[in-house]
């Protein structure tokens, strides 16, 4: 069965070129766009036939694509705890479950592009939404079933996903820390470029803003989920002074645990002096010094609701169309209390 990369090397393209043209990218110049889908057609590569294909026949297969383009992906409990649900699901209606790896994010639209070309899986459950890459149009465009973990932008409103309304549950984290007292709050982003972020900054804004404060720039950061990123918007932070936050609220443990040591290194006491609060509820939260305070998002149950949704979807014969919210809570340990008292 042709892959991309036949097409790719037929054509004389990169694969990504071969996946940007099946997705409908406007981008490409029409003397390519012709190239590949010649290349395509006297090699015998029809990604749309996954749709006749399904109707026909079941592989009892679904795929996930994990892009490994930073450190932190695989000590986060994000990853472990997809796939316990997706696991836990898959073993129950007796699916496998097929795991792609990528060298970055416009691969994954090339590995699954391949996966679906070739009849691989039978769906796909979509780790991350992105604005830098187009996955969703992609797999819309070739009629593959798949289910998104996470809220989609407005523009994919209609397609099926699992999410736990991060921007509402952030909002109600900055109001803990507000009800405290605290006024300089900071937040410590993942990745700029996904969907999460933006939501969980827009939670950060808004109950800022109700509050009647107006945050400073230099108090959004971003540490790309992994632990230094977190310690070094410490760092920038301090050099604000007298501005510099009295809490953080970091995206995931990682960053947390990288904020709790900066201040530490500084000198600093959590919480009497500042509070920091994570998110996953992970073991790091428990075993940290203090205990953190921590948002659980309970992405097992998350990932179990989306695979459960893609194989019902399958063995009816129909393309996913629910889109369900989790519920999230915030564990209360010693990482956080009122800000210090000015003498």
């Amino acid at each position: 069965m042709p892959t991309i990369r036949d097409v790719a090397e037929k054509a004389g393209v990169h694969p990504s070129t071969v996946s940007r043209v099946f997705s409908g990218k406007p981008s490409i110049s029409q003397t390519t766009r012709q190239r590949v889908l010649a290349a395509a057609d006297e090699l015998g590569f029809q990604p749309n036939a996954i749709a006749r294909s399904l109707s026909i026949q079941r592989t009892n297969t679904i795929a996930i694509a994990v892009s490994h383009a930073y450190q932190g992906y695989f000590e986060d409990v994000f990853f472990p705890q997809v796939m316990q649900g997706l696991l836990e699901i898959t073993y129950k209606y007796g699916f496998r479950v097929l795991v792609a790896g990528s060298s970055g994010h416009a691969d994954e639209i090339t590995q699954l592009l391949d996966i679906v070309g070739s009849r691989q899986a039978d769906g796909i459950v979509v780790l991350s939404n992105r604005f830098d890459v187009d996955l969703i149009s992609a797999l819309q465009n070739q009629n593959a079933p798949f289910v998104l973990l996470g809220k989609p932008d407005p523009s994919h409103a209609g397609c099926a996903w699992v999410d736990s309304d991060d921007a509402k549950y952030t909002e109600q984290v900055i109001n803990y820390l507000l009800g405290m007292g605290h006024r300089r709050i900071a937040y410590v982003g993942g990745d700029p470029d996904v969907l999460v972020t933006k939501e969980r900054l827009r939670g950060y804004s808004a109950a800022l803003q109700n509050a009647g404060i107006q945050p400073l720039p230099e108090w959004v950061d971003y540490g790309f989920f992994v632990e230094d990123g977190g310690r070094q918007a410490v760092r920038r932070m301090s050099r604000l002074g007298e501005l510099a936050p009295t809490a953080y609220y970091a995206a995931n443990d990682l960053m947390a645990i990288g904020v709790m040591k900066a201040l530490q290194e500084q000198g600093l006491r959590i919480p009497a002096d500042v509070s920091v609060v994570g998110t996953n509820d992970s073991l790091l939260a428990v075993h940290a010094h203090p205990p953190l305070t921590s948002l659980f998002v309970p992405y097992s149950v998350m990932a179990a609701r989306a695979t459960s949704i893609l194989i019902q979807s399958i063995l009816a014969g129909h393309m996913p169309n629910q889109q369900v919210t989790i519920p999230c809570n915030l564990v209360i340990r010693a990482s956080a209390g009122p800000p210090p008292v000015l003498s």
